[in-house]
């Protein structure tokens, strides 16, 4: 069947539920098919592309609708546009650069998506993983969600390309981490009654039932505690992970008209206690009330053996198509692939299984016949390669905010663009602790430019550092090995320029363009993929 009509119905869905203020969805909106989309963090990536400069955007932007993308995907960290839930306050500029981002797309006929509720920021000391995890036990932290949540539908709202969003398990998904944590059994049945799941057993089962997991020296449901990943009552806890994931769905429904959940559609493995498993389906999220589509991260890796292999094209076609076709029946309506792994060159995943290296253009190809009847649409993750910067604002697009400077330091304007400008002596520095995974090695990166012959610049890692010599503008490079704890600095002999400040472990490689904006081996094969299905 033809997949056009579920996308106007989409768009048009979400004109009727906008405030009164605002105006209806464009023709454009409407008109526009199959959503063909990438996700789009300009020359930053994820965690810091609200608090950097993004100065290319409207070429970045013309880009990707030259590609034949219809659609972007924009990324929202709940904690930095709204910084604090008690009490509520909101980030001015993160504000401002989604106006900006709204109006470029406009110009370029790009549709907008939002991701809603991006657990992972640089905006404040503490984890972010901390509010969502408070999500199931704390009035207050709930109430700032749904804040949140409208704040940002009723922000896209004002605009003709917004296509409404969607929520993702994975960004709720870290409670369920406490299953295999090693902590007191007083702690496990506390947290079991703080986040509402002794009381949804006993609503929804008897005391003998919820035995038949736990053990029969279960006396009430006031003993229930937060289960072992290895224990057989892990079952009940998932099955009530997936209510709690329905039910803020629902309620974020009420602020955000029509908004989707990403369905975790990987089973997790739960045990019977007599040497036996299986894998228990989140299929009762599938559905997704309230919303015209299910949203669906897929990988080539779902269903395989995840051993480190490496499948061939039709392969993994032919798998994707039986998948597709399980989830499509159990949701019983379309589903939009809003994160569509062909490829994962993340170095924790590199057990994945793969599709062969020169047979990745092939398998983009011929996707259209898969995803035609199943979907009403995809959308890419790295449509740009990036590194998982660790530095919040790195190109002082929020002047000093996140550093300090010393000595005569500062930042100034050049042609349009904010630097820091190092002082004789001077320096800057940053607090890095927690942003850096555990890497061997780690690389660091900077525009700078010295006048009156160069400068001797000392970069500063931890306990480690270097001195390089700093001349002519352009990009420096250099390698630090790991260490416990992360403060970097950039002290100068003598005044410098210094921008695009880059602390990373690892490139994300998506093949379609560098971080240069050069094209890669897979641009083409997406624009053939993208013509094929603007003619659906």
């Amino acid at each position: 069947m033809k997949m056009r009509k579920y996308y106007r119905g989409l768009c048009g869905a979400l004109a009727g539920c906008l405030i009164a203020a605002a105006p209806p969805l464009s023709v454009r909106a409407e008109e526009a098919g199959y959503i063909r989309a990438a996700t789009y963090t300009s020359d930053a990536w994820v965690s810091n592309f609200w608090n950097t400069e993004s100065d290319h955007m409207e070429e970045e932007l013309a880009q990707i609708a030259a590609d034949g993308f219809n659609t972007i995907i924009l990324v929202i960290p709940w904690r930095e546009f709204q910084p604090s839930v008690m009490p509520l306050t909101y980030n001015p500029y993160a504000f401002e650069k989604l106006d900006q981002v709204m109006e470029a797309a406009e110009k370029q006929r790009l549709s907008v998506m939002f991701r809603v509720g991006y657990t992972w920021d640089y905006y404040g000391d503490e984890s972010s993983v901390y509010r969502f995890r408070e999500l199931l036990r704390s009035e207050a932290v709930r109430n700032g969600w749904l804040a949140y949540a409208g704040r940002i539908y009723e922000t896209g709202s004002r605009y003709s390309n917004f296509c409404g969003g969607f929520m993702t398990w994975e960004d709720f998904w870290n409670y369920t981490e406490n299953m295999g944590r090693d902590m007191a059994m007083s702690s496990r049945i506390r947290m079991a009654k703080d986040c509402g799941y002794q009381a949804y057993l006993e609503e929804n089962y008897t005391l003998d039932q919820v035995r038949g997991f736990y053990g029969p020296k279960l006396e009430t449901f006031e003993q229930v505690y937060i289960p072992y990943k290895d224990h057989p009552s892990a079952e009940l806890f998932y099955e009530f992970y997936d209510h709690f994931l329905t039910e803020l769905t629902t309620e974020t429904q009420a602020v955000f008209p029509g908004l989707s959940l990403e369905i975790r559609a990987d089973g997790d493995i739960v045990y019977d206690g007599m040497g036996g498993k299986k894998y228990y389906s989140h299929s009762a999220t599938y559905p997704c009330p309230g919303a015209d589509y299910a949203a669906l991260m897929y990988s080539v890796s779902m269903g395989q053996e995840n051993t480190g292999n490496k499948i061939s094209a039709s392969t993994a076609l032919e798998a994707m198509t039986r998948n597709l076709d399980s989830i499509y029946a159990a949701a019983g309506k379309p589903l939009y692939i809003e994160q569509l792994l062909y490829m994962d060159s993340t170095e924790a995943f590199s057990h994945n299984t793969q599709v062969e290296d020169e047979q990745v253009g092939e398998f983009v190809r011929n996707l259209a016949p898969v995803l035609s009847g199943r979907t009403n649409g995809y959308g890419l993750w790295v449509y740009r390669n990036y590194v998982n910067n660790a530095v919040y604002n790195s190109q002082f697009a929020l002047d000093q905010e996140g550093w300090s400077f010393s000595g005569d330091s500062r930042i100034e304007e050049r042609n349009g663009s904010k630097a820091a400008v190092i002082g004789k002596k001077g320096s800057i520095s940053q607090d890095l602790d927690g942003r850096i995974p555990g890497s061997s090695r780690i690389h660091v990166e900077f525009y700078a430019e010295a006048e009156n012959g160069g400068a001797s610049v000392t970069v500063q890692l931890g306990g480690d550092e270097q001195t390089i010599h700093v001349g002519e503008g352009k990009t420096y490079r250099m390698e630090f090995a790991s260490l416990p704890r992360y403060t970097f600095s950039i002290t100068a002999e003598r005044r410098i320029h210094v921008d695009d400040i880059r602390v990373y472990t690892y490139e994300q490689n998506g093949r379609i363009y560098e971080r240069d904006g050069s094209a890669g081996d897979l641009a083409g094969d997406f624009r053939t993929l993208n013509g094929e299905l603007a003619a659906e």
